[in-house]
């Protein structure tokens, strides 16, 4: 097969397999419950199959693919799999805010302070690339790398269940309680960040158990 991905100057082809995989999941354009097998993956993308199986296991490491025997499998999308994680994300999102107003700096109120400004012009896919930088701002900005991958290792499933079922003032809605964590971090009170953080969790829980069978 002609390998039509070409690497970017700021991405590696297995960072850009990864991301496109993950595009197609977490916005279901492969369905949850599918099977495929390496050789499809390949094809679709085109790429070669190194960088189709280190993006398939970075992709299963986050939940978002199971490699079997039978092929990768993507999961369904289960609501009590979502409160599970919901209740890791609140644990995790707290400890980052609350590090990262005792570690803050001036460049991670820099950065903090261009996501506020980018969040509203947002469509769908940039605001995945948001939260990602905004992940990755606030990670950084608590000084501890343990935080960001564990973020990241819960991030994906949440974000597929989301993006399968709300509705555009559901959108509008998170994107407020996104902003209101920022704000409160840019404003180094840990106490509205912690309250913030249970509101969007919160939101998220509830949102998710309309769905739970």
């Amino acid at each position: 097969m002609e390998i039509r991905m070409k690497r970017l100057k700021d991405k590696t082809i297995t960072e850009q397999v990864y991301e496109e995989l993950e595009r197609k999941i977490v916005f279901c354009e492969i369905e949850p419950g599918s099977i495929l097998t390496e050789k499809q993956i390949t094809d679709m993308l085109g790429a070669g199959r190194t960088p189709v199986r280190e993006a398939l296991l970075l992709l299963s490491k986050r939940y978002l693919v199971n490699i079997t025997k039978a092929g990768i499998l993507v999961p369904e999308i289960n609501a009590s799999l979502q409160l599970q994680l919901l209740e890791v994300r609140r644990a995790i999102l707290k400890v980052c805010v609350e590090c990262a107003i005792k570690r803050l700096t001036q460049i991670d109120k820099n950065n903090i302070e261009r996501l506020l400004q980018e969040i509203d012009t947002s469509n769908e896919v940039d605001f995945m690339n948001w939260l990602d930088k905004r992940q990755e701002v606030l990670s950084r900005a608590s000084k501890n790398y343990f935080i960001y991958e564990e973020l990241r290792n819960v991030q994906g499933l949440s974000r597929r269940f989301w993006y399968r079922y709300a509705n555009n003032e559901q959108h509008n809605e998170v994107k407020s309680l996104h902003r209101n964590i920022l704000e409160a971090v840019y404003q180094e009170d840990i106490e509205k960040a912690l309250i913030c953080v249970d509101k969007i969790i919160d939101y998220f829980e509830n949102f998710v158990r309309k769905y739970v069978i």
